[in-house]
This record gives structure tokens, C-alpha cells and sequence, in this order.
């Protein structure tokens, strides 16, 4: 695996060649610098800059090196300032080759063109590879050494050259390690400054979809109420202003005065408890809150807008779930002397009793299964478990039902008439929640039945019209949903509790 410096290295080196702009400098450098020889060897003041030891060689030279550059430059253009490395390399070649070709067209090899090789060499460091900077840097020095050598071996020229030219060739070697270093550091600080404003801009992006899908609406705006940030949920809360149409960034808050007047009370006060706020084309309670934001060179506040119908939601969630832990606690209590009364009749049970005695018996046993169950289905309610869902017989349910009731002695000779002669029926549900279901609608409908007319259902000497009270019969209505839809698609239309009364009290899905 490649360590990760190296991988930042070799992205550096494979960049360095395609930025456009340190191109498009370089290369106008090149034109201006081709443009400015060819005026002066046109107007004829090159001999008052330069020596011509071969005026004929540098003029061919100069003209030959502003058609190059012409070339490249279009070449550049068409491919959109992003060439090859290949053609990065060959043009700066092709600088080193020019220039050194003037220098000997000169001649004098300390003339000031030898610097024009570090200005060459110097942009190779920042637009090449490494290597290729240091190549390129080689080959200007072997010229000109080999240069000199050639002239003094030929005996025109002397040792002296010779040294200058190593050490100006020392020099190019020094000038490329100094610009290859400058551009790595460039390229290293261009591309963490790139991968921040990336990792900003992302961050931007999350933090506007956050605050977004808050439920919570959020309005930023400075000491002029001007605001500068707000989401879609308290554009919704505040609903339309005055110009028909929502609240949106760069408006001013003062449009909604009411929130303004709060702001400046919060500022007098800010533990003040801020009331309720009912936007004009809205119903819904809002419950406003401030906080402020201070900044370098400006102060900010947040609005905080909040549905209060939520709220208490939140508060009554909060209060359920108190009474379910108090509601578990207490039936956690009942089981001890529900243990002992259980106890007792088993007992009792297996003593020698008459009829009625076992009777009696039998009830207490029966009642105490019966609370037993409905303490635990409280605390299997306060722990929320999973409903155990089973096929049940809808009739004996009903049947149970009928006999708690009767039995418990909360009703004076209730009258529940089941109907038999309907087929078995059975459905996918939670016999315990099934039973106490049944149980507290048969006891609701007794409950009602007496506060109306002061008895559970019909007298037992019945009058004419009590006797037509009889025949008039109600049907309490059960609909049973299984929570797997794919197994249980359709509801049961169940009508088969036939309760005595009146009239019809109530027909109610549950």
C-alpha cells in the first residue's frame, strides 16, 4: 500500500503541469519576451543592449523563437490551457535551446541572456515533475559547459569560462530545487485550501438539510431584523404576511410585529416566559423562544418557533408514562394479597363444603385468575411486550364475559343474551386483551344503561310497556383487526351480542 504522503506527492507532481493560470503566465512571458527581441532587432537598437558576434545567427534565432511561441500559444488556446506533459516539456526545451543559441550567437557567455535560463528553469521546477525540472535543468548546464569546453579546446575561449559556466550551471540545479520545493508547498496549500472549502461547502449543505427537516422552526436575523437564514417549517408556522405570500430570507421581521415586541421584551427580560403566538392566517399555537449569536462583528439572534399543540403532546406522553409506572407499581402490590385470597379458597377448596359453599368457592378462584390476568396485563402494558397472538373462539370469550359480570355482583340481575345459534367464529388476537375487551364493553354498556333509567337492563315483573322495551333490541358491534395485514386482510363484522334495550344506545368500532 502507498503511504499516504506519497500519494500527495504524486498528486503534486501529476498537477503541477495542468494549472492554467502559472501556463497562461508563463507563456505570455515567452511572446512578450520573443516580441520585444524581434522589435529590437527590427528598429535596429539591439547592438545598444546586447554584443552580435553573429548578428545573422541571432536574428534567424529570434524570429524562429517568436514563430514557435505563436505556435504554441494557439496550440495552448485550442487545447484549453490543459496540455500534455509532454508538450509542457518540449516548449520549455525549446526555451532552453533558443536562449542558449542566442547566448552563443552573442558571444558572451556572461552576457545578461544567461539569466533568461534561470527564468526557463525556474518555471520547469513550478510546472513539471520533479524529474523533469532537474532533467531540464541538466541539459541547460551540459550546453553551456560543453560550450565552454568546445572554446577552449579550440583555443578562443579560456579556463575562466569554463568555471563560470559549472557554477552558473550549479546555480540552475540550485534555482530548480528551490522552485520544485516553492510549487510543492503551492500545490500542497492549494489543494487543502480546495478540500476545506469542499468539506465547508458539505458542511453547509447538512447543516441547511438539517435545520430544514427540523420540527422546530428557526429564524436568524440581525440587530435590524433583517433576516439572513430561516426554515421551512417556520415559514409554515408563520404562514402568509402581509403580501399574500410567505416569509422568505432578506425580509424584515418588523413585518410581523407581535414577534418583534417579544424580542424587545426578551431583551429587557430573557428568563420572561414568552405567551402563546397565533400567526393571523394560522390556528396553531406557537410557542416562541430567543437566543443570541455573538459574532466578531455582529450580533445575531435566533427565533425558536415551536407548535405548542406538541408540545403537550410531549408533556402528556411524559405524564402517561408516569401513571404507567405508578399503574405498574400498583399492580405489583396487589398480586401479595392477591396471593393470599388465592391461597385461602384453594384451601378452603379442598375441605369438605356443600353446594352453595363450593359455589362461593369456585367464584373466588375464578375472580382471582381473572385479576391475576388484569394485573398482568397492566404491567405487560407498562413494559410494552409484544401482544401474543393467538386463534381464540370468539364465543367463549363472550361467554367468560358473561359470567365475570354476572358473578362479580356489581349489577343487580343484568340480563346478557348471547346468541348460540351462530356458527364458531374465531379470530387471530390476544385472548388476555380480548377478554378484558369484551369485558369493559359489556360493563360500559351496563353503566350506561343504569344512569339512563336507573336499572342495568329490564325489571323482572314487566309491564306492557316494559315488555315492548324487550322487544326492542340493540347490537353492540365488534370490529377485529389483525395487526398482519396480509394474513388477516378484512375486518370481522361480528353481530351477535343481542343486548336487551330500549332503544339503540350504541353501534361503535373499536
Amino acid at each position: 500500500m502507498t503511504p499516504p504522503v506519497s500519494i500527495e506527492r504524486c498528486s503534486i507532481d501529476s498537477n503541477q503541469s495542468n494549472n492554467p493560470r502559472l501556463l497562461r503566465i508563463y507563456a505570455g512571458y515567452r511572446l512578450c519576451l520573443s516580441v520585444l527581441f524581434v522589435a529590437l532587432i527590427e528598429l535596429q537598437l539591439l547592438g545598444n543592449y546586447l554584443s552580435q558576434h553573429n548578428h545573422r545567427l541571432f536574428s534567424i534565432a529570434m524570429i524562429g523563437y517568436f514563430l514557435t511561441n505563436l505556435l504554441a500559444m494557439a496550440l495552448l488556446y485550442r487545447r484549453r490551457w490543459h496540455p500534455s506533459e509532454t508538450v509542457v516539456f518540449a516548449m520549455l526545451l525549446v526555451d532552453t535551446l533558443a536562449i542558449t543559441l542566442l547566448i552563443h550567437a552573442s558571444g558572451d557567455r556572461d552576457s545578461a541572456l544567461s539569466y533568461l535560463l534561470m527564468v526557463t528553469v525556474a518555471a520547469s521546477g513550478v510546472l513539471q515533475r520533479s524529474i523533469l525540472a532537474l532533467a531540464l535543468a541538466a541539459i541547460a548546464s551540459f550546453i553551456l559547459i560543453s560550450g565552454a569546453l568546445a572554446s577552449l579546446l579550440s583555443g578562443s575561449g579560456s579556463q575562466t569560462a569554463v568555471i563560470n559556466s559549472g557554477i552558473f550551471g550549479t546555480l540552475l540545479f540550485a534555482t530548480a530545487m528551490v522552485f520544485i520545493f516553492l510549487a510543492k508547498r503551492l500545490s500542497l496549500a492549494q489543494q487543502l485550501a480546495i478540500t476545506e472549502s469542499r468539506i465547508a461547502l458539505q458542511l453547509q449543505r447538512l447543516n441547511d438539510l438539517v435545520i430544514n427537516k427540523m420540527r422546530t422552526g428557526i429564524i436568524v436575523f440581525d440587530e435590524n431584523y433583517r433576516i439572513e437564514q430561516l426554515n421551512e417549517r417556520a415559514s409554515m408556522l408563520l404562514g402568509q404576511i402581509a403580501e399574500e405570500r410567505l416569509l422568505s430570507r432578506d425580509d424584515n421581521l418588523n413585518k410581523i410585529p407581535e414577534l418583534v415586541a417579544y424580542h424587545r421584551e426578551w431583551l429587557a427580560n430573557p428568563r420572561l416566559q414568552q405567551p402563546s403566538y397565533h400567526a393571523p392566517l394560522s390556528n396553531i399555537p406557537i410557542q416562541v423562544s430567543f437566543s443570541d449569536v455573538i459574532g466578531e462583528t455582529q450580533h445575531d439572534y435566533i427565533l425558536f418557533l415551536e407548535d405548542a399543540r406538541t408540545i403537550a403532546q410531549h408533556a402528556q406522553q411524559l405524564k402517561n408514562n408516569s401513571l404507567g409506572k405508578l399503574t405498574a407499581s400498583i399492580a405489583h402490590e396487589i398480586r401479595n394479597p392477591l396471593g393470599a385470597i388465592s391461597h385461602a379458597a384453594q384451601l378452603l377448596n379442598e375441605s369438605s363444603l356443600n353446594g352453595q359453599q363450593q359455589h362461593l368457592v369456585d367464584v373466588i378462584l375464578r375472580h382471582g385468575k381473572r385479576v391475576n390476568q388484569l394485573v398482568q396485563n397492566v404491567l405487560q402494558l407498562s413494559r410494552q411486550k409484544t401482544p401474543k397472538i393467538e386463534i381464540v373462539d370468539i364465543n367463549q370469550h363472550c361467554l367468560n364475559s358473561k359470567v365475570y359480570i354476572e358473578e362479580s355482583g356489581e349489577f343487580s340481575q343484568p340480563v346478557i343474551e348471547l346468541d348460540a345459534n351462530k356458527a364458531p367464529l374465531e379470530a387471530p388476537f390476544d385472548p388476555s386483551q380480548l377478554q378484558q375487551v369484551i369485558t369493559n364493553l359489556l360493563t360500559n354498556a351496563l353503566h350506561h344503561s343504569q344512569n339512563k333509567i336507573g336499572l342495568p337492563w329490564a325489571p323482572e315483573q314487566r309491564s306492557p310497556e316494559s315488555e315492548l322495551r324487550r322487544r326492542s333490541e340493540i347490537y353492540l358491534v365488534f370490529y377485529f383487526y389483525s395487526l398482519d395485514i396480509s394474513a388477516f386482510p378484512k375486518p370481522f363484522h361480528l353481530q351477535w351480542i343481542n343486548l336487551r334495550r330500549k332503544k339503540r344506545l350504541f353501534s361503535k368500532p373499536f
